[in-house]
């Protein structure tokens, strides 16, 4: 069998190790890591069954063990560099927590300390308090540490995400050129999902967005059958995904040669956003810094109530039900975190105008050594649709 891994075994032990380093920094004996994304940073396994029970026991002093449903043992071993002493499987009738626990103590010993991702979507509260009850250790949260590992992206992951960048691309413009007043939202996604496919992306971390006329003012809508008409504003937004790792763009069109003074002072207003944040990013500067530069803009056409929201988040590895990082990273409001190079971020100011209209622009973008290179390339402007 020919293995189908992301990296090479020697870049997944290395996030193991520096992994372990922070552990040991905070006196930590041993971890138990839940969500897909940190499991599949640490090893590489992936598949879209983590909705059953996944967990990663990773000892200071010893190999990781994972605990996978039995079904999923053919994906660990064609994704990942772990081998049959690194698995540890349940059956479907097999508490896979119980299976946990014996793999936990077999490392933990009178006063362990036990980190565990306390804000994971991954380990449910019944689960938590068995693993406690069961596991006569000291419990400290750990959310966060493999995360920051996660924030600079390797040389390998920016290829991906470049990647990831031309099949949005791809798709979004597949998407554009689908538009045409008497043509359902549906049909518009459909194109857009074939693009994606055809153009090499895989299966998403979240759904694309087809909203045209009122439905384009309200945030996170998907295609929703409604036929498109003369005269409306459509946004759109969406990702390309490869090996996990995911790019984001989000476009505008209008169905028309002549759009509102509104809906262009609203057009104007978004892309100026956009680059004002494109131009302030470099290393150094704070997160909130960037979203100063964005937001302000928005503030002073005295549009903030039809923006309320951050300017931008890290972007990277994602599974359902996000194709972003923000939990890792956000551009928001006074935030402190300072850009490096290597960080890579979604930026979509976007304005609406909730069952009336909407527009919004996007690019992702990689922080460099001297300021940022937006990834996506499709021209970032309202497309009006020939009638």
């Amino acid at each position: 069998m020919e293995k189908m891994m992301a990296f090479e075994p020697a870049e997944f032990k290395t996030r193991i190790q520096n992994f372990k380093d922070k552990l040991i920094e905070h006196n930590i004996d041993i971890a138990l890591v839940n969500t897909p994304e940190n499991i599949f940073y640490l090893t590489g396994y992936q598949s879209p069954g983590y909705y059953m029970y996944q967990g990663l026991v990773i000892p200071v002093n010893g190999d990781p063990l994972l605990v996978p449903r039995a079904a999923e043992i053919p994906n660990v071993m064609l994704y990942s560099w772990l081998n049959e002493d690194n698995i540890v499987s349940y059956d479907d009738t097999v508490d896979p927590i119980s299976v946990t626990i014996k793999c936990l103590k077999k490392y933990l010993q009178t006063n362990s300390k036990l980190g565990i991702e306390m804000d994971s979507k991954f380990l449910s509260i019944k689960q938590f308090k068995q693993i406690g009850e069961n596991c006569h250790a000291s419990i400290v949260n750990i959310q966060g540490m493999i995360e920051s590992l996660r924030l600079i992206k390797s040389p390998t992951e920016i290829k991906y995400i470049k990647e990831a960048c031309h099949v949005a691309d791809k798709a979004m413009g597949a998407g554009l050129n689908a538009i045409h007043v008497g043509v359902n939202e549906d049909e518009v996604a459909a194109v857009m999902f074939e693009k994606m496919v055809s153009s090499g992306g895989e299966y998403l971390g979240m759904e694309p967005f087809v909203s045209s006329g009122y439905r384009s003012g309200n945030i996170h809508a998907a295609w929703g059958h409604k036929e498109i008409k003369k005269d409306e504003t459509i946004l759109m937004e969406l990702a390309g995904c490869r090996n996990r790792y995911h790019g984001a763009i989000m476009r505008s069109a209008y169905t028309g040669s002549n759009p509102s003074d509104d809906v262009k002072r609203a057009t104007e207003v978004c892309i100026n956003a956009l680059n004002a944040a494109i131009n302030t990013i470099r290393p150094g500067v704070t997160s909130g810094e960037v979203d100063e530069a964005c937001r302000g803009l928005i503030e002073k056409a005295g549009l903030y109530n039809n923006f309320r929201k951050r300017t931008g988040y890290s972007i990277g590895i994602a599974f359902a039900p996000d194709w972003g990082e923000g939990q890792i990273m956000s551009l928001q409001k006074d935030d402190s975190g300072i850009l490096r190079e290597g960080m890579v971020f979604h930026m979509p100011p976007a304005i609406r105008f909730p069952n009336e209209y909407g527009v919004g622009f996007s690019h992702t973008v990689l922080v460099t050594s001297d300021g940022c290179k937006p990834l996506t390339a499709l021209d970032c402007e309202l497309k009006l649709i020939d009638l």
